[in-house]
């Protein structure tokens, strides 16, 4: 999954957000990392890392990559992950007013908090926050803007842009398969937070 959804998928601390996030910033084993980073911290990194695993396998998700375009199939599971917040925003718990105080809680938090990120977080955060990355995921135009974004950073992908239009060519399919993983996916998180502590 993406950003958002590995932030909804947190724990309720400020450290669980921030560990979620840092899932894709830092590298080496939980035990490498545990001596840096807060229980809850490495606890978060530790979701993060399965809920990512737990995504590439589930049937809907690897089903969901082969509606890609051909040009596209190489970098899917990055598309649909995106494609997935874009989901996840539409049908956030309580609606838009929700979800527009979840977002700015994560901003303050990492804002707040940036002692506790890693160093090559805390250089994107400022970015992340001016440029509403968990916000564009409301829209079409935000969800084409964030393909750019990455295809910017990582030249490599640039497959990537105008992927979506092929989620507005096959909404449907799109749609019905994420409804079929996602309370697969909140259920299998929600068990993650009974992990015994590492390091």
């Amino acid at each position: 999954m993406n950003f958002l959804a590995h932030l909804y998928l947190a724990g309720p601390s400020d450290e669980s957000l921030i560990g979620n996030l840092m899932g894709d910033f830092v590298k080496g084993t939980l035990e490498s990392l545990s001596p840096h980073y807060s229980t809850d911290i490495i606890r978060g990194i530790q979701q993060h890392r399965s809920i990512d695993v737990f995504t590439d396998t589930h049937a809907s998700f690897s089903h969901a990559r082969q509606l890609l375009s051909p040009e596209r199939q190489r970098f899917a599971g990055i598309v649909v992950d995106i494609f997935y917040d874009h989901f996840l925003s539409l049908n956030w718990p309580g609606g838009d007013d929700a979800r527009l105080a979840f977002i700015a809680r994560c901003y303050e938090t990492f804002h707040k908090r940036d002692d506790l990120l890693s160093d090559n977080l805390r250089d994107i955060i400022p970015r992340m926050i001016e440029q509403d990355w968990l916000g564009c995921y409301s829209t079409i135009d935000g969800i084409a803007l964030t393909l750019k974004r990455i295809a910017h950073r990582s030249p490599k992908v640039s497959a990537i842009i105008g992927g979506e239009t092929d989620l507005l060519d096959q909404w449907d399919e799109f749609e019905t398969l994420y409804n079929d993983f996602f309370p697969d996916l909140k259920a299998y998180s929600e068990s993650l937070m009974h992990l015994p502590d590492i390091g």
